[in-house]
């Protein structure tokens, strides 16, 4: 008996939290989901960002093997690797793939400047590499 007066006592004694306890805990709490929030809308913007940067370095490399791979040219032959026709374009979806093929003075080698470039939120992107290819 005399256990369940203590315990009585104990918690008639105690009347939990109050009210600015439970505010202030509820600002707390709200500040660290704002902050989550705002951590998550600049996760999926750097993952957009990243997919754009990945999808023109895969059409860039794309065209670069097929650049690489192509018949050799003169300079009077019209064809992916001819200098009469540079630069040459290539519309991809929301990507362009431009390159410019500059023979060297021997005819024993080109070399080929590519860029992919796109526009995103107003913003223009560019990716850009210089390849030099010799003759087989």
């Amino acid at each position: 008996m005399e256990k369940d007066q203590n315990v009585q006592a104990c918690v008639l004694g105690h009347k939990g939290m109050t009210l600015i306890e439970v505010m202030v805990a509820s600002v707390i709490f709200l500040v660290g989901i704002l902050g989550i929030a705002s951590l998550q809308i600049h996760a999926i913007k750097a993952n957009a960002r990243a997919f754009d940067l990945t999808e023109g370095a895969t059409l860039l490399g794309d065209r670069i093997e097929q650049l690489l791979s192509a018949t050799w040219t003169e300079k009077t032959t019209d064809g992916v690797l001819s200098e009469i026709n540079s630069p040459h374009s290539v519309p991809i979806e929301d990507y362009t793939v431009e390159w410019t093929v500059t023979d060297s003075p021997d005819d024993k080698s080109k070399t080929i400047e590519l860029e992919v470039s796109w526009v995103t939120a107003g913003d223009t992107h560019t990716l850009s590499q210089v390849v030099v290819r010799s003759q087989n």
